[in-house]
Parts: structure tokens; C-alpha cells; sequence
């Protein structure tokens, strides 16, 4: 039977960005127990913790600071959904993006700055329209198949075939 302290970590290596919480529920330990396990394996450089203000993260120390953003990106709700459009997509308009993701045009817009300033979609204008792309497709195709492959199900079988042909 794997120890504690192996077992948290195979869910922060299998679950990157995990948040305190999560990982709490998903191994059955009390607050400070996790935090005891989690210092050790900080200190032993095993994972690296993302801190800020509202939420901390975990990552296994084999996962880049920009694979680490991109999985994040996958882990929330809003930008997981353009991203996807955006990988069955090769581009998209504002108002496409709008239409796929169903939700509202600030909270789409407020999600695509974000996504911009990080460098993980760009856009270009395309007969004076702007249009969205993801600037490594096929490395947020390689990551959602690595770690969210619950997406690939749930999406339509255009994303599963973009994946395996990228």
C-alpha cells in the first residue's frame, strides 16, 4: 500500500493545479497532515506550489511554469471551454467564440484578455474582423489528452479526430 506521502503526490503528478482543498478530499487527510506531507515534498523539490492571494496550486517539479499555466487554464471553466473551441476550431471570431462557449460577451471577453496576455491565444484580423487563435494547438491538444480526457469524451467526436491527427 503506497505511503501518505506517495499518494498525494501521484494526485498532484495525475491532477496538476490542484488546489489544498481538492487534494484534501481526494486523499481523505486533515488539513494539517496535508500541510505536513505537502512542506516535505515541497522541500524534497518533488512539487512546486503556485501561491497567490486566493488560491494555491500544486504541480509535480516535471511540469514547466507554462505547461503548469496552460493546465491551469484547463482546470477553470470559462477559458477550458475557449480553448476547446480553439483547438476544434482553427480560429474564431468574437461572436463565434460567444456563440460556443455560451456565456455572456464580458465574461468572454474578460477570459480572452487573459488568455491573450499569457501568450496562449492570439489574434490576428482577417478582412478587418478579429479573429482567435491558440498559439500552440497542438500542445493544449497534448495536454488535454494528458490531463483532462474527460474533455475529449464530453466534446464532440471533431475534437477526439483533431487530437489523434495533430
Amino acid at each position: 500500500m503506497p505511503t501518505r506521502e506517495e499518494m498525494i503526490f501521484s494526485e498532484i503528478k495525475n491532477n496538476p493545479g490542484i488546489r489544498f482543498r481538492e487534494l484534501m478530499k481526494k486523499v481523505g487527510i486533515t488539513n494539517g497532515v496535508m500541510s505536513y506531507y505537502l512542506r516535505k515534498l515541497e522541500q524534497s523539490e518533488s512539487v512546486w506550489i503556485e501561491r497567490t492571494p486566493r488560491v494555491t496550486r500544486f504541480y509535480s517539479s516535471d511540469l514547466s511554469e507554462d505547461e503548469a499555466n496552460l493546465v491551469k487554464r484547463l482546470r477553470q471553466e470559462t477559458p477550458k471551454k475557449i480553448l476547446v473551441a480553439l483547438v476544434e476550431n482553427e480560429q474564431l471570431t468574437f461572436q463565434e467564440l460567444v456563440a460556443k462557449i455560451c456565456k455572456s460577451p464580458s465574461t468572454t471577453s474578460f477570459y480572452l484578455s487573459q488568455l491573450v496576455k499569457e501568450n496562449i491565444i492570439s489574434t490576428s484580423k482577417s478582412d478587418f474582423i478579429k479573429v482567435y487563435f491558440n498559439v500552440e494547438r497542438k500542445r493544449i491538444a497534448n495536454l488535454i489528452e494528458e490531463y483532462h480526457p474527460d474533455i475529449i469524451e464530453q466534446a464532440s467526436d471533431n475534437l477526439s479526430d483533431i487530437i489523434s491527427s495533430l
